[in-house]
């Protein structure tokens, strides 16, 4: 990232006009087309609402409703209206208008969810306004027709209730499709009145390893948004049970709130892997009878036996009375094929169909599940592993592999309409930090290489896996403000993205998700770095979020509201780990931050650097390790001289570098470093590690500091991956800013 302080003004001018301008700029995710109008329409009057066509009767009671709970008078006249709602067959399916003048509104879509985006729309303004809203008129549509939300049910389940909440806060940001990942091996969430185990066996469970994980987190940090809530817990003589279930009564009434909102349910029936829950109830969908762990993942259905075949279909025949969405997920993915090579069923099956083998039979049943759907009008939905099972382009495919990008391109070659998923970026149950939010916010759906299959790409999905995620405050943490971003992504027009501009929209709608009940994740504390030095006494000047507390200790215990509160700079002049938390105004604790403090001395310049230019000499090895120590221990391939620290032109595979040179400090001080990569990476100056950022990892930054007598000072960076391709490295400013090392700093 390139820091050019002289454009601030001019930028800070450029973000005040532009609000003048457009006073729809709060909205998220940014609209096409804001034109400013003059005056505005005073809400003291109330609203009447007219639908001007039968089918917006839904949308005018969701409307009436969101009014009122901004306080504004709401209700349908057709006879005195002075907000209009219509369908417009000239505008986009899914797109609308939305205008507003001193004497009325109008909202007009494409379709009746066009309306509901327009109602969304809307909502923020009532949101930015104090009793009026300004006279303005939106042209709007999607970027893309999918714009999904996966919750996983399975692992950790979440109420009727919860889910319903999370949906009105999904069609506040222009979501059209929440998918339920309602079965798993860790539990069996929908009611199927044919086999009734399933949930009244196989929606409960003794506490397992995830729940484990969730309750020693919990007491280790403290924390009661690990805890599983009582009411999934059922107290039977045998013991505690944990887990829970839709009744179909619930389900109806989930798809019926969510189509309100102009968001269509998909569900997911796990098949034929990931099916434990199942064959706990029934173990005679096992090979063996029995069900269990194989060497990868769990045993599959026994899919040579005509009597599973069945028992998926009777499942599924449950499901279309329930969900009217025209896709149904079957899963598809990591499946434990090694019962399949010696079960007697299985093979007869494989000899039968005239199969290869075991990858033959799961093509086979994922055609036959194919074959099933579409005889009841439904379309097959999976993991991208069905690629490999040569369906026909009528099913969609749903790519999640990020490290296999082949299979993205598999797939819309083959025809089919494919929803993206990458994990690397679209996984919201992963840990955070300072750079995740930018990070989800800066992946681009459709690069160049893509541009050829661009009608193929129905749309994007985010997605929630519940392993450590057993409470709402423990979803919301992860989910907002990243599923904001995901929004914008699907909805925005690459040209109206700008994440400076999204950071600056970002308060309003937090304020709104803390109203709703719903948690986020705060901003990092700023300050320090991961690893500190000092020179006689640190002064620790921390700057916590606005809307947060924030409380220390100094001893490396985990801090709570009973801690040291941070009102003030403080001093720290002994070797010390300070850890922070913060709490939001409901109290909830935020993630926990350590960072170390030691007293040093400073280092001397390098007195025999003799002449040196400006970059760094790079070697590049085949390394395939996990860890930067040993990379000098691979095959060398090639050396190069880099201006910066980059991943050289032409590294491809195995990456292991190392960058070695000297630094050029311009004055006596302490320097703040950091490394932002994937995988690890490790600075070191004269000698002594000042970043440690080793390890296999997903990306991450690490920071730690140096005391540095002005003059070159030797450095040594390595870095080694997997299949991230991220590296950056640099100093941090004064104000917290991230600046990369530039050609003039480094030498060799």
């Amino acid at each position: 990232m390139k820091h050019f302080a002289y454009l601030l003004p001019v930028c800070c001018l450029l973000f005040a006009a532009c609000r003048k301008d457009s006073p729809a700029t709060e909205i998220i995710p940014a609209p096409r087309s804001v034109k400013a109008g003059q005056g505005t329409f005073d809400l003291g009057g109330g609203i009447r609402i007219a639908p001007a066509d039968p089918l917006l009767r839904p949308a005018a009671d969701y409307l009436a409703q969101l009014l009122r709970e901004e306080n504004v008078a709401a209700a349908q006249d057709a006879g005195n209206a002075n907000l209009s709602l219509e369908l417009d067959p000239r505008l986009p399916q899914q797109g609308y208008t939305l205008k507003i003048t001193p004497a009325r509104i109008e909202l007009r879509g494409g379709s009746c969810e066009g309306v509901v985006s327009a109602a969304a729309s809307l909502r923020q303004l009532l949101w930015a306004g104090k009793g009026s809203l300004p006279a303005l008129e939106i042209d709007d549509a999607p970027r893309f027709a999918w714009r999904g939300f996966m919750l996983d049910v399975a692992r950790h389940f979440f109420t009727k209730e919860e889910v319903m909440s999370l949906t009105d806060r999904l069609a506040c940001y222009k979501f059209n499709r929440l998918h339920l990942h309602l079965t798993d091996d860790q539990g069996w969430r929908i009611e199927i009145k044919r086999y009734p185990l399933l949930t009244r066996r196989g929606a409960w469970r003794t506490a397992n390893k995830h729940d484990s994980l969730c309750l020693r987190r919990a007491a280790d940090e403290r924390d009661p948004k690990f805890l599983l809530p009582e009411k999934n817990i059922r107290r039977e003589q045998g013991g505690i049970r944990y887990g829970g279930y839709y009744t179909q009564d619930d389900i109806r009434e989930i798809v019926a709130y969510a189509a309100q909102r102009g968001i269509e349910v998909i569900p997911e029936i796990d098949l034929p892997g990931h099916s434990l829950a199942a064959i706990g109830c029934y173990p005679q969908l096992a090979c063996d009878g029995r069900g269990g762990w194989g060497k990868h993942f769990s045993t599959p259905l026994c899919i040579g036996r005509d009597s599973t075949i069945a028992f998926c279909k009777n499942v599924l025949t449950e499901l279309f009375d329930l969900f009217p969405s025209q896709y149904v997920h079957i899963g598809g993915d990591e499946v434990e094929r090694t019962p399949w090579e010696t079960c007697p069923d299985c093979q007869r099956r494989i000899r039968a169909e005239k199969l290869e083998g075991a990858g033959e039979l799961q093509a086979w049943f994922t055609r036959e599940t194919e074959q099933f759907l579409a005889a009841h009008g439904k379309t097959l939905l999976g993991w991208d592993e069905i690629t490999e099972d040569g369906l026909t382009p009528q099913s969609a495919v749903m790519w999640w592999r990020s490290w296999m990008p082949s299979t993205l391109t598999a797939a819309l070659q083959n025809g089919h309409r494919v929803i993206e998923s990458p994990s690397e970026f679209l996984y919201l149950n992963g840990e955070l930090d300072r750079n995740t939010l930018g990070k989800v916010y800066g992946w681009e759906p459709l690069p160049e290489s893509l541009r050829a299959w661009e009608e193929g790409l129905l749309g994007i999905q985010a997605n929630m896996w519940t392993e450590d995620v057993p409470t709402a405050d423990a979803a919301g943490e992860r989910l907002f403000p990243r599923l904001l971003a995901v929004a914008e992504t699907a909805w925005s027009a690459p040209e109206k993205r700008d994440f400076t501009d999204f950071r600056r929209r970002l308060p309003l709608h937090l304020h709104q998700l803390e109203r709703a009940g719903w948690n986020y994740r705060l901003d990092d504390v700023e300050g320090i770095c991961d690893d500190n030095v000092f020179i006689g006494a640190a002064t620790v000047r921390l700057l916590p979020p606005e809307s947060a507390e924030l409380y220390y200790t100094l001893d490396g215990t985990v801090p709570d509201t009973a801690s040291q509160r941070y009102t003030a700079p403080f001093s720290i002049t002994d070797s010390c780990t300070l850890t922070l938390r913060c709490y939001n105004r409901r109290g909830v604790a935020a993630e926990i931050r350590r960072a170390s403090f030691r007293p040093t001395r400073y280092a001397e310049p390098s007195a025999d650097a003799g002449n040196l230019q400006n970059g760094l000499l790079v070697r590049w090895y085949d390394y395939d390790g996990d860890n930067c120590a040993d990379i000098d221990e691979a095959p060398l391939q090639a050396n190069f001289i880099t201006d910066s620290v980059v991943i050289p032109d032409g590294v491809t595979g195995n990456i292991g570098l190392i960058c070695d040179g000297y630094i050029d400090i311009p004055a006596d001080g302490i320097y703040s470093f950091y490394t932002y990569s994937d995988d690890g990476s490790t600075l070191a100056i004269d000698g002594r590690t000042v970043v440690d950022n080793d390890g296999l990892h997903s990306r991450t930054e690490r920071s730690g500091q140096a005391a540095l007598r002005r003059g070159v000072h030797s450095f040594s960076l390595r870095y080694f991956d997997t299949n991230g391709g991220v590296l950056e490295a640099g100093i941090i400013d004064s104000e917290g800013r991230r600046i990369p090392f530039s050609s003039r700093m480094l030498k060799h």
